[in-house]
C-alpha cells in the first residue's frame, strides 16, 4: 500500500510544479494573454482544427494524442503544455527531465498552422521559457532542445542554445546551461 501512495504523491508532485509554470509564465515572460494548460481534450481538438495542417513529422503534423498518452504513461517527470492566447491554441510542446534532472529535454513542438495567430514567432520563446523553468526548479543544470528540425536551429540559437552534433548514441541538439 504504501508503494501505491508513494507514486501517487510522485505524480501529485509533479503535476504541482507543471501547474505552478502555467501560472508563472506569462509574468514571467510579461505576455499576461498568454495561457497554458495541459494538453487535454479541449487542446486536441483545437489543433485539429488549425487551418491547412497539412505537415508531417518532423516539420509538425504530430499525432498529439498519441505522444500525450505515450509522455503521460512512461514519463511522469514531464512537462506538457498547450499554448493559448485568449481561446486561441497556438502551440503545443512535450518534454521531460532527465532520469537524474541533470537536464531538462525539449522534445516535440509544434507551433500553429494559422500564420495570423496572436503568438506567431514566440511560440519557441515561450515553450523553452516554460522548460528552462521546469528544469529551474528540479535543479536541472542544462535544459535542452532534442533533434530540432533546420528550420528552428537559427531561433534556438538566438535564444542562448548551442547546437551539438549527433553521436552514436543520441541525436544533435540544442544546449543551454541554467
Amino acid at each position: 500500500m504504501e508503494d501505491r501512495n508513494d507514486f501517487k504523491e510522485h505524480i501529485e508532485k509533479y503535476n504541482d510544479l507543471r501547474n505552478q509554470v502555467y501560472a508563472e509564465i506569462p509574468k514571467a515572460i510579461n505576455m499576461p494573454g498568454v495561457k497554458l494548460t495541459p494538453i487535454n481534450s479541449l487542446a486536441l481538438a483545437a489543433y485539429l482544427r488549425w487551418p491547412n495542417n497539412n505537415r508531417f513529422p518532423p516539420n509538425g503534423g504530430w499525432d498529439w494524442s498519441s505522444w500525450v498518452k505515450h509522455y503521460r504513461k512512461k514519463h511522469p517527470k514531464r512537462f506538457e503544455a498547450a499554448i493559448w492566447f485568449g481561446g486561441n491554441l497556438c502551440g503545443l510542446l512535450l518534454g521531460r527531465m532527465s532520469g537524474k534532472n541533470i537536464h531538462v529535454r525539449l522534445e516535440v513542438l509544434e507551433g500553429s498552422t494559422d500564420i495570423n495567430h496572436p503568438l506567431k514567432g514566440r511560440i519557441a520563446y515561450i515553450s523553452l521559457s516554460s522548460i528552462e523553468m521546469f528544469g529551474y526548479i528540479l535543479g536541472a543544470k542544462e535544459s535542452r532542445v532534442i533533434d530540432p528540425v533546420d528550420g528552428a536551429v537559427n531561433s534556438y540559437k538566438k535564444l542562448g542554445y548551442v547546437l551539438f552534433p549527433s553521436s552514436n548514441d543520441q541525436p544533435r541538439y540544442l544546449a543551454k546551461t541554467l
